[in-house]
């Protein structure tokens, strides 16, 4: 007879980071600047050198942002300080 399997305690990393406010906020503000500067899709994706597909899905939530690539929108959508755009979504 199998062990009864354990329950899960909540811990931080429970809470995938995708669905985490402040990802979700990155992305949002990420697509608003994008049309702030008239970028499409395809032009943002050109920018950061990635297919369009990827961009999509990170501009949807559906996909993470990784730290270089991080820095790839912040030169396409011309934010001089990637941190202050960090800061600005960060729940404490």
């Amino acid at each position: 007879m199998p062990a009864p399997r354990r329950k899960k305690s909540k811990t931080l990393q429970d809470k995938q980071p995708l669905q985490s406010s402040a990802y979700q906020a990155l992305a949002r503000k990420i697509r608003e600047r994008a049309d702030e500067l008239g970028l499409s899709i395809r032009v943002l994706a050109d920018l950061v050198g990635r297919p369009r597909t990827t961009v999509h899905k990170t501009l949807t939530g559906q996909r993470r942002l990784d730290p270089i690539e991080f820095l790839d929108f912040c030169e396409a959508l011309e934010w001089d300080d990637p941190v202050a755009v960090i800061d600005s979504v960060r729940t404490r």
